[in-house]
């Protein structure tokens, strides 16, 4: 828009800056009447103090949702301080005005303006009485994900709050965050490599916010500076915070071990674990929704027809009859009303009736198609919590399916054979969807995951015997890979 129609625009807009200072409707659509095009001309420019803006820094709640209902991108405006309607209510303390405005639109909490701050931020910054906090309160509960935002220095609420000593804000963000199972944010660091524990020990009115921190956050991470919490903690003299990180298990970074860095991983050898991690990402990435629902039928499909093979096998297997004299079973030939002759000498009870070539060219056959199809079961099952139970199920499920053939078998070589193959394969995949879902896990910051991943690793720093650290290092390499290609 060229510099002249800007000015245009302003001139004809006083009229409505005048309805927006004193909250006059009926102003508005007088001045809507005479001029239609202009709440349109207004959002066509890029920064602009509009009468919305001057609504909502004055609290006139009606008027700004009126403007709202027939505007709605002036919500997200900037004005020439970088600075939208919303963050200009929480500026002059027009509590009531931005609750109404966030109703109105929840997307406005997350809005950025100046230095990247969105309203949640900036409420962090300035609230400042615990009569303020409910503000906070229905920012997050209308808009939760807007926990997830950060400014211009990569900080997120939390930060701000103790960053500008809001350490009642900094409490209330805390115990959301833990109670709705959000706390990976807790470990998110700031330009200068602080997470929230960085920050926290520097108050002492966030004493009972770190003793929280403890439980669910990493309690030795270094920042740029090379300092951990408990650095911090020393160096200010706070004996209360050095107590409380030192029970919990933290470390100076001295006492810490070198880690091997992203560069150094990158220049190190691909192993093949890595290779078979990463081909199993790219194969669960191009299948969709239904050829994963169609491919799993079909592995039932396979898996149940090949167990029930083992249950009733081609020939039926040689049954007691009434005299303890070993027939054969109903799942072969049709018995005879007359009493079948004895089976031959060494054939037993529940033994099959195929002949002892005949299992060794169908057995195998069976057992390969039953083994490959739990297999694809179990890389197709989603890795959660939850389906590590179907998991184990199907171990015992494979576990049932090697005795019933060793029953009914007599061909001890054939059958040990086939078990240790069918054993090996499935428990090297089992352990590989685990190790996999684990890392994925990890990298997709789960809700069960964070409190737990932080307490093992504060256990580690502590206590780390001699394999401990390349059974770290080897997963942390994992996570690595799962993160490249994820990109």
């Amino acid at each position: 828009m060229c510099a002249g129609h800007e000015i245009d625009v302003r001139r004809r807009m006083e009229e409505m800056m005048k309805c927006g200072e004193t909250g006059d409707i009926m102003g508005l659509y007088s001045s809507i009447s005479n001029d239609p095009q202009l709440l349109q001309d207004m959002d066509n420019i890029q920064f602009l103090h509009t009468p919305l803006h001057e609504a909502a820094g004055r609290g006139h709640t009606t008027f700004a949702i009126e403007i709202m209902n027939l505007m709605p991108s002036l919500g997200k405006k900037l004005n020439p301080e970088g600075l939208t309607p919303l963050h200009l209510a929480l500026e002059r303390s027009r509590k009531d005005t931005a609750k109404t405005l966030v109703r109105a639109d929840q997307q406005l909490v997350r809005v950025k303006g100046k230095e990247g701050l969105t309203p949640l931020l900036f409420a962090a910054q300035i609230v400042s009485t615990t009569d303020d906090l409910d503000v906070l309160v229905g920012f997050l509960q209308l808009c939760p994900d807007s926990i997830y935002d950060l400014n211009n220095r990569f900080q997120t609420a939390m930060h701000v709050a103790l960053e500008y000593g809001n350490c009642d804000a900094f409490t209330l963000l805390l115990n959301w965050v833990v109670r709705t199972g959000r706390d990976h944010v807790l470990e998110w660091k700031d330009d200068r490599l602080n997470n929230v524990l960085h920050l926290a020990v520097q108050h002492d009115a966030a004493l009972e916010g770190v003793k929280k921190l403890v439980k669910s956050t990493r309690l030795s991470k270094r920042n740029s500076d090379g300092k951990t919490p408990l650095d911090i903690a020393e160096e200010l003299g706070n004996e209360k915070m050095k107590k409380v990180l030192m029970k919990a298990g933290a470390q100076r970074a001295k006492e810490l071990r070198k880690k091997q860095t992203l560069t150094q991983y990158l220049y190190s050898p691909v192993t093949r674990l890595e290779d078979l991690i990463r081909r199993e990402y790219f194969m669960h990435k191009e299948l969709t929704a239904d050829m994963r629902s169609v491919i799993l039928v079909v592995a039932v499909l396979i898996a149940t027809a090949s167990y029930q093979v083992v249950l009733q096998p081609p020939g039926g297997v040689y049954q007691g009859s009434a005299d303890d004299s070993p027939t054969p079973s109903a799942g072969g030939r049709r018995q005879s009303l007359e009493r079948p002759p004895s089976p031959p000498q060494g054939h037993q009870v529940g033994r099959m009736v195929m002949s002892g070539h005949s299992y060794g060219l169908f057995m195998p056959a069976n057992t390969v198609a039953f083994t490959t199809s739990i297999l694809v079961i179990i890389f197709m099952l989603p890795g959660r919590p939850y389906t590590i139970v179907l998991h184990t199920c199907l171990i015992f499920l494979v576990y049932s399916y090697m005795k019933a053939m060793e029953y009914i078998s007599y061909s001890s070589r054939v059958s040990n054979l086939m078990s240790f193959f069918s054993w090996f394969v499935i428990v090297t995949t089992f352990s590989g969807k685990m190790v996999y879902s684990m890392v994925k896990a990890l990298l997709g910051n789960m809700w069960w995951l964070p409190r737990g991943t932080a307490k093992s690793s504060n256990v580690y720093n502590r206590f780390h015997g001699r394999w401990t650290p390349k059974i770290v290092s080897f997963l942390r390499n994992l996570g690595r890979q799962l993160k490249l290609i994820q990109n």
